[in-house]
């Protein structure tokens, strides 16, 4: 209880700072994104300047090394980082305390030994960040609801990530079988496996997200963020299922659940 209380306060003591850390850090997602490859302590170090007094600043340090290596902030549950570690279970109390003992002691003070240590577990907590995320049965919360809003927006006038989906993202046939579950009274869970087969399917494809129609339903920051990283050329698979993945979500966010509760 006393390792909670003192997230926390951490979050809360802080408060000001803490949220202007991250919202400001937020922004260099736009623009450094990571591929899922491993990353050496000695990278990080050099990337992030990072010495003793980062070390003793650890709250600090730990929110901006993880904010900046993530390609979206569901790789951190879309939330503080630091609870996010702790809640995962990735922070440990053991790794907390030494947290503690290092914000105690002055940074001259500091020994190379706890210095190393520390690169070690954040280096550790970045390693742990790339993630891909893949539609369950259990994910999808109203899939009656979902069909009939995706077969409903499509027929509109205007462009939006449903009638994108009909026209470019899916043949007739696939198209045709979400509008067969729309006609459904409700869907049972043999039509629920194949309605989410069918969505995984969508967000495999190099075509899937169009930022122009997601616009036209929702402009803000994490369509921003997913359109900067929809830039890149040569697009890994990790960074394709990361950037459509969100994109799902965000056209349909009150059918699915949190993107960090999908599968990996």
């Amino acid at each position: 209880m006393e390792v909670e209380n003192h997230m926390k306060n951490v979050v809360e003591d802080k408060g000001g700072n803490m949220k202007k850390i991250v919202l400001g850090l937020a922004a260099v997602l736009l623009f450094a994104s990571c591929t899922g490859a491993k990353v050496k302590k000695g990278t990080l170090e050099e990337k992030y300047a990072l010495n003793k007094a980062a070390a003793q600043n650890w709250e600090q340090t730990i929110t901006g090394v993880v904010v900046s290596e993530s390609d979206i902030p569901d790789w951190f549950g879309d939330e503080n980082p630091l609870m996010n570690l702790r809640k995962t279970g990735r922070m440990s109390d053991r790794h907390l305390h030494f947290f503690e003992t290092l914000a105690k002691t002055d940074s001259n003070q500091i020994t190379d030994e706890d210095y190393d240590k520390f690169l070690d577990i954040l280096t550790g907590y970045v390693n742990k960040l790339p993630r891909k995320f893949v539609l369950d049965d259990t994910n999808i919360k109203d899939p009656k609801g979902l069909v009939d809003y995706m077969v409903k927006s499509a027929n509109s006038q205007v462009d939006n990530p449903s009638k994108y989906i009909k026209e470019v993202v899916a043949d007739k046939e696939e198209w045709a079988k979400i509008i067969e579950f729309s006609n459904k009274n409700d869907l049972n869970s043999k039509d629920v496996k194949k309605l989410r087969k069918l969505l995984n399917a969508f967000i495999k494809r190099e075509n899937f997200f169009y930022p122009q129609a997601w616009f036209n339903q929702e402009i803000s920051d994490r369509v921003v963020q997913i359109k900067e990283l929809n830039k890149k050329s040569g697009k890994s698979k990790l960074e394709l299922n990361n950037i459509n993945a969100k994109a799902l979500y965000i056209a349909y966010p009150g059918y699915f659940s949190k993107l960090d509760k999908w599968e990996d």
